[in-house]
Formats: C-alpha cells, sequence, structure tokens
C-alpha cells in the first residue's frame, strides 16, 4: 500500500531500524508524494520495509523516470554519501523535493533547499537559511538568522540559539546546544549534549559542557 499524494516517489535508504520509516512519515504527512518504494544498496536490506518494496540500489536510478518515478527522497545519515547519491538523481533527471512534515513549523521566508527534510516537531524561525540536503530531525529547533550550509545533519532535540552557523557536512549529535552567533566550522563534528559557546574548527569533534576539541590524531609517515 503506498502513501497517496500527486507524483511518484522512492525514498532511498532502506535501514529497518534507521530514519527510513521517519522520511516516510513526513511525506505521507505532506501528502505531496505517492512512496512507492525504497531503494538500498545493501541487499540484505532488499524486499520489504513499511509494506513497501525496495526495489534495489542505486543501480536502479536511471531507470525510474521510465516507471513514472521522478523524484527520490534520502533517508541517508552520512553526510557525503547523502550529498553523492542526491547529485547522482539530478544527474539521472530526478527531482529531489524538500520534505517537510505537516507539524514542523517553519516561518515565512525562509529559504529552503532541495533534499531537505525536516522531521515533527522541528521550529526553523525567521531569518533561518537552509541548504540542500540538510537535515533537521526530530523537535530541533532553529532560531532566528541561522545558516544551516549544504549536507548538515542536525540531530533530534538540538537547539540553535540565533545567528549561528552551521558549516557544509557538519553533524550535531542530538540535543547539541549553541549560544548566540556559534560557528560550526565545515565537517567538524558535535557530540550529543554539547553545548557550543563561540565555535568548532573544521573537521574537528567537540564534546562537553561547554564544547572542546578533542585532540587530533598525529599524521604518521
Amino acid at each position: 500500500m503506498s502513501s497517496r499524494g500527486h507524483g511518484r516517489l522512492v525514498i532511498y535508504g532502506a535501514r529497518p531500524d534507521g530514519s527510513a520509516k521517519v522520511l516516510l512519515d513526513i511525506i505521507r504527512s505532506a501528502g505531496q508524494y505517492d512512496v512507492v518504494g525504497f531503494l538500498d544498496d545493501d541487499r540484505a536490506r532488499h524486499g520489504t520495509l513499511a509494506g513497501l518494496p525496495v526495489h534495489g540500489g542505486r543501480e536502479r536510478l536511471p531507470e525510474l523516470t521510465g516507471l513514472g518515478i521522478h523524484a527520490v527522497a534520502f533517508a541517508v545519515g552520512d553526510n557525503h554519501l547523502r550529498a553523492a547519491l542526491v547529485q547522482a538523481a539530478i544527474a539521472c533527471g530526478l527531482a529531489v523535493p524538500a520534505a517537510i512534515h505537516a507539524r514542523a513549523v517553519v516561518a515565512s521566508g525562509v529559504q529552503i533547499g532541495d533534499a531537505v527534510w525536516m522531521a515533527a516537531g522541528a521550529v526553523v524561525n525567521p531569518g533561518v537559511s537552509v541548504g540542500q540536503g540538510v537535515v533537521i530531525n526530530t523537535g530541533a529547533t532553529i532560531d532566528h538568522d541561522c545558516s544551516i550550509e549544504d549536507y548538515a545533519n542536525v540531530s533530534p532535540g538540538c537547539h540553535l540559539s540565533g545567528r549561528t552557523s552551521v558549516g557544509q557536512y557538519a553533524f550535531l549529535g542530538t540535543g547539541v546546544v549553541t549560544l548566540p552567533d556559534a560557528v560550526i566550522h565545515r565537517d567538524s563534528i558535535v557530540g550529543a549534549g554539547a553545548v557550543v559557546l563561540r565555535s568548532v574548527s573544521r573537521g574537528a569533534t567537540a564534546v562537553g559542557v561547554p564544547a572542546r576539541e578533542l585532540p587530533r590524531p598525529r599524521k604518521t609517515y
């Protein structure tokens, strides 16, 4: 049984205990697409999920338009992999629409890129820009004038104060809090429950209250 909507869509990512079912719920709540199945490169996940077929992996992308499927959404947690898959889908002529839960609150004028998804309970306030492929998960709040760059991932229960900047591919763990004007640079990881007072360097991992960057491994030659 598929979810009723105005166009046919598949979800890439079919991990049974992952975010696939969350994204399915988001799309069904919005009512704009008819979800007809999933894709996943892991053959162990092929079969069915949530009563829908798992059709195959990324090799099926070029075939979808011929089957009357013109859109793909992405339940993929790895930020760089999600970026590569979004670009592969676009190259095949597929739409990569934003998916916003009916119970998310998004202020007027917020800029939202393609392939974004926002889960139930998310709040995005005025002046925010959300780049392509961003994930804003359950109950996360993004206050005024924040910038979330392409393919960043904001986990459940994060609370970003005004004018926070989150760089491309950054990952914020569950319950991260930022103070106003915090800057989280590209490719950084902020551990669950951390409180960012000022900044996290590019590629760094920061944990704790207040958040402190972990030492980076020394290069060996």
